[in-house]
């Protein structure tokens, strides 16, 4: 095959200059113009790395296709690039979302250069349209970032991590009608399955060297470790940044240089690069670029939430106290940083490491404010919003803080003295006017300040000494007064929970809200007696074979899988990370009854060890043989928990689009014994590594480094009889992988 140097058009060998335009041609590929007797080549439409993209047309079907060939003189001096590529058709191909190339065939050139065919994109790359307008709105750049981040998710769900996104690896379709159809993710040659995946066999390429492009690689990229899907939301980052700022954050005049500032170098401020947004912007896109892959945003999903919430503040839905009316934007600013937030005796999140907690949409009316903080005394004060920005400064007393007592709000500050989030004005009043109340209105407009850290507190004209002496006195005498109001107001409660099956924990209300109603969490649990059974399904050249018999000791399971309701009380009392869909820290309202996710198995440890302390008992995860036991019903050991065949309405499974639903939702699906969803709804993980049963053939364990962890059971998003999912099918994860797909439930010894 020969090319145009000039308009790339591809022609036959005999081909000596170009019909079009007169201009010599070059031989580029051995043989036609033709793969597989029914892709013709039509013109080049670029090269990359390691691939030449053709723009092609099927000869019986007439339609446009884009083609992607190794480049062949890379084939036979790294034969890593030809797996690598290989691995781009089966992750692209598995992955099947609007927002990612579709990818439809796979194929080899004389048995040596592999191609890939794809659906052909007619439109440009993000990297044009940057280079064109330079800087988008936040609305577009949100716009943008949601189509991206939907193919990007669905990639992850599947441990599928893409290691090289740049505005060049996005495509802008011109003929869609809506950006969320428009934007296609190209080139998986560099993605990377990072855990294999529940169901196929997907080859995990070793791949050597640096990988991806230097200004939007993740610090963890630079220090060859291993990346996830925090290593793309960097990358994504980074294209945020440059969408809303006109540039990269990092830049260099050589790739050493340039890899010290994403490693060490924080991103520059946009009050620096005079760059008119609010913080609550700049906060979401530098939550993405924390050096730390830990303290970096947790999902895409986190990340368009976030992004979101900072451009398109929504009302929160707490209680208001007064009529309907403009919605009020709070602006609180705490001290320590990292206090709770109440309003209305609601939790609404944690001030960040500057103190600054910022609260849109409060309805209008008079609302009550508690800042909490271990190791300080509550603040509580009322704030009466009328639809105007307004400020609050809460300096929480060192203290106990376990009695709930409201510290006095007798802050003193000077108009203009505390910075402020970005582009809210400074305060009304003369420059240097005392002001003595906490509570203040803003007037909106430009100025340049960015938080950075809690400004020194000021010394009054009363020392330490003789303010400690007043307060000690006073103190004395209404300490009598005040603990009695408080035992009287309730504030004492105590959370009791024994060795049955529920626990009540009761929230501290702040003086004058309502009693809240308690939080029950329930462990209703199912006794198993003890036996023998036939493990496993088929012969020793399948997975789940060959059967074998095991002998189980009688224990106790959770009659559903966790809840997120039931996580979420684990997550207040512990402090632990939260799951990265849940929203402010908690799972969105009406889903507190769906199966926990995005969990891994120290998450899922660490709440059996939590819920051991609180009951006194003794709980785990189950031994894949327990689990087994248990779906199967005993020594009877039925191919499903409801029996030997398959019932389409005894399992959340198989809809096309599928959520887990609400734990307990296909009571029809129950075993004997009356556990429910242990077919369906999510995975649920065991204890039991990945090894062979005695005498199979068929798992190479040294094929899948790291711990391998068995989880069973199908998910909502698995149609069970195309995949032959039963109560003895087993598939494996990597043990710190967080999946959409996959929850737990405990069982304890009887």
């Amino acid at each position: 095959m020969k090319e145009c140097q000039l308009c790339k058009n591809c022609f036959t060998d005999d081909i000596a200059t170009c019909p079009n335009d007169g201009m010599p041609t070059m031989h580029t590929l051995v043989g036609e113009p033709v793969l597989e007797g029914k892709y013709h080549l039509e013109s080049r439409l670029g090269q990359g790395g390691m691939g030449v993209v053709y723009k092609a047309r099927h000869a019986f079907l007439k339609t446009q296709l884009a083609i992607k060939i190794i480049l062949p003189d890379l084939v036979g001096n790294d034969p890593q690039l030809v797996t690598r590529f290989r691995q781009e058709a089966l992750a692209a191909a598995a992955i099947r979302h609007q927002n990612v190339v579709g990818v439809t065939d796979y194929g080899v050139i004389q048995g040596s250069i592999p191609f890939l065919v794809m659906e052909y994109v007619d439109g440009e790359s993000l990297h044009d349209l940057l280079t064109r307008e330079k800087v988008l709105s936040p609305e577009r750049a949100l716009e943008l970032m949601s189509a991206i981040c939907a193919g990007v998710g669905a990639a992850h769900h599947q441990g599928i991590v893409h290691r090289d996104l740049k505005p060049l690896n996005i495509m802008i379709c011109r003929d869609k009608p809506n950006m969320s159809q428009a934007v296609k993710i190209l080139d998986f040659g560099l993605a990377k399955i990072k855990s294999g995946e529940l169901l196929g066999s997907f080859i995990q390429a070793q791949t050597t060297g640096l990988m991806g492009s230097p200004y939007y690689m993740a610090p963890e990229q630079w220090a060859d470790d291993e990346p996830d899907s925090r290593s793309d939301i960097y990358s994504l980052g980074v294209m945020l940044f440059q969408m809303l700022t006109g540039d990269v954050p990092f830049k260099g005049s050589s790739i050493p240089a340039i890899m010290k500032k994403h490693i060490s170098d924080p991103p520059p401020t946009f009050t620096e690069l005079k760059v008119p947004l609010s913080l609550e912007i700049e906060q979401a896109v530098r939550h993405t670029l924390h050096k730390e892959k830990e303290k970096r945003t947790a999902s895409v999903e986190h990340m368009i939430a976030e992004l979101r919430a900072a451009i398109e503040p929504v009302p929160i839905g707490i209680h208001t106290t007064g009529s309907a009316g403009a919605a009020t934007s709070l602006n609180i600013r705490t001290a320590p940083p990292r206090s709770k937030v109440f309003v209305d005796n609601v939790a609404v999140g944690e001030s960040r490491d500057d103190g600054w907690i910022t609260l849109n949409g409060i309805q209008s009316g008079t609302h009550r404010i508690r800042v909490s903080h271990d190791g300080y005394e509550d603040w509580q004060d009322e704030v009466n919003c009328d639809g105007s920005t307004k400020q609050v400064v809460a300096e929480l007393r060192e203290g106990l803080g376990t009695s709930g007592m409201s510290a006095a709000p007798t802050v003193a500050f000077r108009a203009g003295e505390h910075d402020t989030p970005h582009n809210l004005g400074s305060t009304k009043g003369a420059k240097g006017e005392l002001q003595q109340t906490v509570l203040q209105v803003w007037d909106t407009g430009d100025q340049g300040v960015s938080v950075d850290s809690m400004p020194p507190r000021r010394k009054g004209f009363f020392s330490p000494l003789v303010i400690g002496s007043i307060a000690f006195a006073a103190l004395f005498v209404l300490g009598g007064i005040g603990i009695g109001g408080a035992y009287m107001a309730g504030l004492f409660s105590r959370s009791t929970a024994g060795p049955g099956n529920q626990a009540t924990a009761t929230p501290t209300a702040a003086p004058g809200s309502p009693t809240p109603t308690p939080v029950v969490v329930k462990a209703e649990m199912v006794n198993i007696p003890g036996g023998s059974f036939q493990m496993g399904f088929g012969d020793a050249n399948s997975v789940t074979g060959p059967v074998h018999t095991v002998e189980v000791p009688s224990f106790a399971i959770d009659k559903t899988e966790v809840t997120d309701g039931e996580y979420l009380q684990f997550v207040r009392a512990t402090d632990r990370t939260p799951p990265s869909h849940w929203v402010n820290n908690a799972p969105l309202p009406g889903t507190e009854k769906n199966p926990v996710r995005f969990i891994d198995l120290d998450d899922a440890e660490a709440f059996a060890k939590w819920r051991s302390s609180r009951d006194g008992i003794q709980y785990r995860l189950p031994t894949e043989a327990e689990w087994e036991y248990a779906a199967r019903n005993g020594s009877k050991s039925t191919l499903y928990p409801w029996g030997n065949s398959w019932k389409n309405d005894a399992a959340v499974m198989a809809v096309e689009g599928s959520e887990p639903a609400e734990v307990g939702s296909k009571p029809q699906g129950a075993t004997e014994m009356g556990v429910l969803d242990m077919m369906g709804n999510v995975w649920e993980m065991t204890s039991s590594t990945l090894d062979p049963y005695p005498g199979n053939n068929a798992v190479d364990v040294q094929k899948k480094p790291g711990r391998r962890l068995v989880v069973r059971g199908g998910s909502a998003h698995e149609d069970a009889v195309k995949l032959k999912i039963n109560a003895a099918f087993r598939v494996d994860i990597a043990a710190e992988q967080k999946e959409k797909t996959v929850g737990f439930r405990l069982v304890r010894p009887q």
